[in-house]
Parts: structure tokens; sequence; C-alpha cells
């Protein structure tokens, strides 16, 4: 714990160094060559960390010893025994001291000394600039470091993006086409230096996608002026090489470029041409795919089968991409390729908790875009394969297709409990079906008052109301009287009950 709160601290106070000294200033040079100097020397000795008060401590041996404290809180300041204000060289080297614990100081002297290269990148917007802005920040991350504790990836990659933030161009059309650029080429650098089997290095370049997918659709809001020409022409040759990664993320930002950036007609049959044209591999044949799908080939379905089923997530996010552009027909043809291949994904899952996890996700692609009302029988099919993680939508897509005699049984085969039969959509049953609700409710209700517990007294009266309301809706009012009558008799001991039965208002209480 003490571990972290000083690495976040010293990560606060080498920002604030950071901006508040700068290259170009020859009084800052100095201080930053001196304090440098020092540090190089070792003398900075004695270090502690006070972590209630959040202060560095050292001591540092110069022509006269001084005593250093640097608070890691912003809101509060620094001291030195000796006579200069408000930051000495003497300071600056317990900052190295300490930050390379944590990282290179090497590596910060040249990115801070890059800041000149740095302020000339808002003005001249190119693409060599970018990209070597992306790296350069990619490369001042401690790349041992991170391999040996991958939950400081995402920290240090947020990190980089406040420094790209800080770089951004003023007009705002550019901001979004920048944010891609250098998005991407973060993700290319680093992608190529770490091994994406650690959970926390592959969510952390997962964040780093986030960046790129809101860059592209904050893209659409402007026109593309002819100046971009030349960004879009270097990530349309760069993207290629991401199939050479043989990793699921980088196929990913593979086919999110193609499907929502690289649109015009002519650059995908170039690449279909391309592609063609090179050694087969899962990744090519699946790459070959998508332009199967773009140009709404019919072979389509065809090249899928023979893909994979790890193609199955690969899909799920074509679908998402489709439905964002309204391409229903197209979504419609993905959906069902993929559910041909959807048993063997799942069966490949280690345990519930990730076929849980993929289920959810895919549902949530399915309903938010309402895809299911527009082929509900093949949505049908889908979540059947997807169960039990789907019972409540499947219930919910049976209904609106009028399937209720099927619903009732997907209810008995799953074993609902109340609640979930309310959210797997009874409401609507009794207003359509109310003949095919009524059994269930009177199962309900005996495993509830079964139960002998207040709560569920109280839930079974709940049911019986509704049961009520569907015998007066068929006028057979006196049907419902009668069960009542026998249900309250056959459970007379449970005094209970009968106090719920009469506090619900369905039998009077006795004189």
């Amino acid at each position: 714990m003490q571990t972290q709160l000083l690495a976040n601290g010293l990560e606060r106070l080498e920002q604030r160094i950071f901006r508040q000294f700068s290259p170009a200033d020859q009084a800052d040079e100095r201080l930053v060559q001196k304090g440098l100097f020092l540090y190089r020397q070792g003398t900075v000795y004695e270090m502690g960390f006070d972590a209630n008060n959040q202060m560095l401590k050292a001591k540092v041996r110069d022509v006269h010893g001084v005593s250093v404290r640097i608070s890691l809180n912003p809101d509060k300041g620094s001291s030195c025994s000796c006579p200069e204000e408000p930051w000495c060289r003497h300071r600056m080297a317990v900052f190295f001291k300490f930050y390379q614990q944590h990282a290179s100081v090497s590596q910060w002297i040249q990115t801070w000394r890059n800041q000149k290269q740095d302020a000339q990148v808002r003005a001249q917007k190119s693409p060599d600039a970018w990209r070597r802005l992306a790296e350069t920040t990619a490369a001042l991350m401690p790349l041992e470091k991170i391999q040996e504790d991958g939950y400081l990836m995402e920290h240090y990659i947020l990190a980089g993006y406040r420094k790209f933030q800080e770089q951004a161009p003023v007009e705002k059309e550019w901001t979004p086409l920048y944010m891609l650029y250098v998005s991407f080429y973060y993700y290319h650098y680093l992608a190529g230096k770490f091994d994406q089997e650690s959970a926390d290095i592959t969510r952390g370049l997962e964040t780093i996608m986030e960046a790129m997918q809101k860059a592209l659709y904050d893209l659409t809001v402007y026109a593309h002026p002819f100046s971009f020409d030349p960004f879009f022409k270097k990530l349309k040759s760069d993207t290629a090489e991401l199939l050479e990664r043989k990793d699921p993320l980088s196929f990913s930002v593979y086919g999110m470029m193609w499907f929502q950036l690289f649109t015009k007609r002519r650059d995908r049959e170039l690449e279909a041409e391309r592609l063609a044209t090179l050694e087969q591999s899962d990744e090519t044949h699946l790459a070959q795919t998508i332009f199967a799908l773009l140009r709404n080939d019919e072979d389509f379905e065809e090249q899928f089968a023979a893909s994979s089923e790890l193609a199955v997530p690969h899909a799920v996010q074509w679908l998402e991409w489709l439905l964002r552009e309204d391409e229903i027909d197209r979504s419609v043809r993905v959906l069902k390729a993929m559910q041909k291949k959807l048993d063997l994904y799942l069966e490949r899952m280690e345990n519930h908790s990730d076929r849980r996890s993929f289920a959810l996700w895919l549902i949530h692609k399915i309903e938010g875009e309402q895809l299911r009302l527009h082929v509900p029988d093949v949505t049908i099919k889908l979540y059947e394969k997807l169960l039990p993680y789907s019972a409540r939508h499947l219930g919910a897509v049976m209904l609106d297709a009028g399937k209720y005699k099927e619903w009732v049984e997907l209810v008995h085969w799953i074993d609902f409990t109340p609640e979930e039969l309310e959210a797997a959509g009874l409401k609507k049953l009794m207003e359509r079906k109310p003949e095919f609700a009524a059994p269930l409710l009177h199962q309900w209700i005996e495993s509830l008052v079964q139960k002998k517990q207040r709560e569920t007294y109280k839930k079974a009266v709940r049911y019986l109301k509704k049961l009520k309301k569907i015998y007066q809706g068929l006028n057979e009012e006196p049907r419902f009287d009668l069960y009542l009558e026998q249900l309250v008799d056959r459970y007379r001991r449970l005094r209970a009950f009968r106090e719920e039965c009469e506090r619900g208002k369905l039998i009077h209480g006795k004189d």
C-alpha cells in the first residue's frame, strides 16, 4: 500500500516538475543539470518516505551538507536547508534519486528536453511529428517494471494520454485525427514490446483501443479536408502491419480501421487484393472474410464457416460497427454465420464466469440496437445457444414473437424464481395470453406458501392478486374464489399466511 502511495505521489510530482521547468529556459536547464550531477555523484543519502504526511526526506552532500523535504501533496511545498528558493539543485537531486526507483531518470531527461520539439508538434501537424510524439511517450515507460507488475500498465498509459492532451492541436476539427493518430502509434509501439498473455497488459492496450474508437466516432462529426490525406495514407500503410502480430487485439484494431475509417471502395478492393497475395494464415483468412462482408459478397458465410471458432468475438465487434451505421442486412448475415460456431467457442471457455461474461456482452450488442426486433427467429436460435445466461432475454423475444407456449416451456426448464419470472415477461404474458400465465402462478403460489416464511407469504399474496385479476378477465372469478378457499383451508394451520391474506384483502378476518 505504501509502495503504491509513493509511486502515485512521485508520478504527480514528476508531472509538476515537468511542467514547471522548461528546457528552453537557460536557468531551468542549468538547474536540472546541476541536480542531475549531484544525483549521479551519489550525494543523496538517508532517504525516507513519511506516508502519513506524503513527504520525501533525504540529505545531500554538497559544499555543505543539506536536509531536504519534498511534499507529494500538490497543495504543499518543499524545503531545503540551503538558502536557495523556491527550488534548488538539492531538491532536484532528491527527486531524481526517488524517481529512479520507479522509472528511468535518463528517459525522463530525454523526454523533458524533447519539449522543445513537442511544442513544434502543435504547429506543424505532420504525420512524422505526431508519430514521434507517440513513440517517445511510449518509450518513457519502464518496460521491465511493467512486465513484473502488470497492474502499472494502465497507470502509465493514462499518464501518456495526459501528455497527448496537452499537445493537442488548438483547432477542434484536428483533435479527433490527432488523438486517433497518436493512439494508433502508441498502441503500435507498446503492442510490439509486451507479451499480451498478461491480463493487466491486455487491459492497458484495450484502453488505447477504446481511445482510438472514440476518436473514430468523433472524426465523423467533421468534414475531412485534403490536409488529412497524408495522415490517412500513413495509417492505411501501417494498419497492414497489425496482421503480422498474430494477436486478437491487433486484429481487432485492424478490423476497426477498415470498418470505420478506410471506407472508400477502391481502398478496400486494393487491400483485399493485397491479402490474396500473402501466405495464408488464420489472420489473413479472417481479414479476407471482413472484405467479403464489406463488399456483401455471396460467399461471406462460406468464408466465415472456414474460419476458426476464435472468429466469434471478432464477429460480435463487426455487429457493433455495422449496427452503428444501420447496416441491418449485413448484421443479420453476421448473426446467422456466427451462431453456427457459437457452441464450439463456448466450449473453449474454461469456466462459467467467462461464458456468462461473453453471453451478456453479445446480448448487449443485440439488444442495444434492437436487432432482435428485425429477426426474432434468428435471435431466438442464438439465445437458445446462450442459455441459461440468456433466459430472461430469450423469454422477452419469445413473447414479442407470439411464442407463448414456448415461453412457458422455457420457464419450466429454467426453473425461474418469481422475480426472474416477472423480468422474463410475466406481465406481458398475462396481458396477451392469461390462460398460459395462470398455471405458472398456481405453481409459484404453492411453492412460496410451503416455504413457511413471512416474506414468502407476502409474495404469495402478491401473486394471488395477479391470479385473481386473470380470472376476472376470463370471467371466471368463482373458480378463483373456490381455489382461494381451498388453499386457505389446506394451510389453515399457517396463521401468518392467513394474516397476510387478510392484510391483502383477499379474505375477511373472523368476527
